[in-house]
């Protein structure tokens, strides 16, 4: 008796993929179609009313790199360009300087449609990565959900990203792209994040990570990517200038922090108390009020760190993971560390938000990289794995950020949820359920894969 092969899949459930992928992409499209509504008018805007004296445009941060890059191609000084508001490394400004040879209107336009490219590079390749850590086929199908799914979560916080025409979003993909590397070439993941560092400082939490988990070659490749980055602006600036720029950028930071520097000039580096900030570390500043020295809130967040860190601990013992002791590099790239090294990627991410004393909400589109794992196991759910402890996180992250809405009912209210660094702590207390749905998800793969190898030995 002939015997015919069991279809993969029935036609409906082949019609009802394919009509989920078409709602996907309908999705993005539209998404993408309202940050373009939302944000393109701007170039034509006029600039905030403080700046009007040289803006000519409504783009956010946009030309305060643009007038540090001209700056820079000048030869005069980043940090006095404009209206002072460059406060980054000065690889920026250099990375910029082409687009100095056009007027400010035109560049941003081409850095708008440069941003958008970023936004969908980086939900495109977060969405493949992060599926295939947590043991998803990362097909067309499945990351086109992942990437719409992640993308509707995150929306608001993109747009705020490309209003303001920041950098947040390159600096997401040289983060993506070091994690996509990281077990097969991991002195390329070092240059990405050294490249990162030089955009912003937020990716240096990824050195001790590196450290402790034994990933010695791409944090040596770190180190040389940060000096490599730092002193590329030197061919074209300099190397007096470039030590200048240096100098009055991290006598900025150290400034904010509480510190006294021997520099003759400093970047405009608002404080830690400052209104926009919605970290943990600046609401706790605020609380402690305006008379406490700057370095006062760090022992309190330091405590709240350490809180944390016990937090984890124990869901990290209570699934049978070590927290520290883990083995060579060579062998991470199987389960289950393949994919707790996703979750810790992404964590790494909120966490440097949750604590920067610097944090206002366009840096929250970096969240997207939290989003992401959250919504592949939205998506597909293991069997027999409650999807509570995903969907928990996603909404302590997602409402978080979102609430109270800023409108004249919720004003007070806003503004207390701002001045605790509301925010911040919703980050913090997302990542329990971040965890425990992810080791529900790894630990129910892990034993799939094992009674597959048994059945078919």
């Amino acid at each position: 008796m002939a015997r015919h092969p069991i279809p993969l899949s029935s036609p409906p459930a082949i019609a009802s993929r394919r009509n989920t992928t078409y709602a996907s992409l309908a999705v993005l499209a539209a998404v993408y179609f309202w940050f373009w509504v939302v944000t393109a008018h701007r170039i034509d805007d006029l600039p905030q009313s403080g700046f009007a004296r040289l803006f000519t445009t409504g783009c956010g941060d946009f030309e305060h790199f643009y007038f540090a890059a001209r700056a820079m191609r000048e030869g005069s000084n980043l940090y006095s360009s404009g209206v002072h508001g460059y406060i980054y490394p000065p690889l920026i400004a250099f990375l910029f300087m082409p687009l100095t040879f056009v007027s400010v209107k035109t560049a941003a336009l081409i850095m708008l449609i440069v941003n958008l490219a970023l936004c969908v590079c980086c939900t495109w390749l977060a969405a493949a990565e992060m599926a295939r850590r947590l043991a998803i086929e990362a097909t067309f199908n499945n990351i086109v959900l992942v990437a719409a799914v992640a993308t509707l979560l995150a929306a608001t916080k993109l747009r705020s990203e490309l209003q303001m025409w920041q950098t947040n979003l390159l600096l997401l993909t040289a983060v993506l792209l070091a994690l996509r590397f990281l077990d097969a070439r991991p002195r390329l993941t070092g240059l990405l994040l050294g490249l990162a560092v030089n955009i912003k400082y937020l990716p240096l939490v990824y050195l001790p990570y590196l450290l402790l988990r034994r990933r010695f070659a791409a944090a040596a490749w770190f180190v040389a990517g940060i000096a490599g980055f730092a002193l590329l602006p030197a061919l074209y600036s300099g190397w007096d200038a470039n030590l200048h720029h240096w100098a009055a950028a991290s006598s900025g930071v150290a400034r904010m922090l509480g510190f006294g520097t021997l520099a003759t000039q400093s970047a405009n580096v608002d404080p830690i108390t400052v209104g926009h900030s919605i970290s943990i570390t600046s609401g706790i500043a605020r609380i402690m009020g305006q008379a406490a020295a700057p370095w006062a809130a760090w022992p309190v967040t330091g405590a709240v760190a350490l809180a944390a860190a016990l937090a984890l601990r124990s869901i990290y013992m209570a699934n049978g993971q070590a927290l520290v002791a883990w083995p060579v590099a060579r062998d991470q790239a199987a389960a289950p560390y393949l994919g707790v090294v996703a979750l810790e990627w992404a964590a790494l991410m909120g966490l440097a938000l949750a604590f920067s004393p610097q944090t206002n909400p366009r840096h929250t589109s970096l969240l997207l990289m939290v989003f992401v794992p959250l919504a592949v196991m939205l998506c597909f759910p293991r069997p027999g794995v409650s999807r509570w402890p995903a969907l928990a996180g996603t909404a302590i992250l997602f409402f978080g950020l979102v609430l109270p809405p800023n409108t004249p009912q919720f004003t007070q209210q806003l503004m207390w949820w701002r001045n605790v660094g509301g925010a911040g702590w919703s980050m913090l207390l997302m990542l329990p359920f971040l965890f425990i749905a992810g080791f529900n998800h790894l630990n129910t793969a892990t034993e799939v894969h094992r009674s597959g190898a048994a059945f078919r030995a």
